[in-house]
């Protein structure tokens, strides 16, 4: 499954997430999200990552998470980069549930 994010450089729509189980929207009511972004695929301890968005859950009976880039953040060299997205339970448990390449691509208009 290729869950590869592309987007132009100053963009600041957000990228959407459906969370989903077994083909059917999650309830993540209660939950948290955080999408980071990173110049290294699989980053060492002291590897500095690019970024980090918290996400914002706009509906949660449907599984519907925003991740909303700041301008600075947007701001990319137009390069390939990695990212992963970690859910937090309601009881505090961790899982990354998706991890691929987030592109900055070139447009035209600045």
């Amino acid at each position: 499954m290729n869950n590869e994010i592309k987007r132009f450089r100053g963009d600041t729509y957000p990228d959407v997430l459906e969370v989903k189980a077994d083909g059917v929207a999650l309830d993540i009511s209660g939950y948290s999200f955080i999408l980071t972004v990173s110049e290294f695929q699989s980053p060492g301890p002291s590897d500095s990552n690019l970024y980090q968005i918290t996400g914002t859950i706009e509906d949660a009976s449907a599984g519907i998470v925003h991740f909303s880039p700041t301008d600075i953040q947007a701001d990319q060299e137009p390069k390939r980069f990695f990212y992963d997205i970690q859910m937090i339970d309601q009881g505090g448990a961790k899982r990354t549930i998706k991890k691929d390449i987030y592109t900055y691509m070139q447009d035209i208009t600045k």
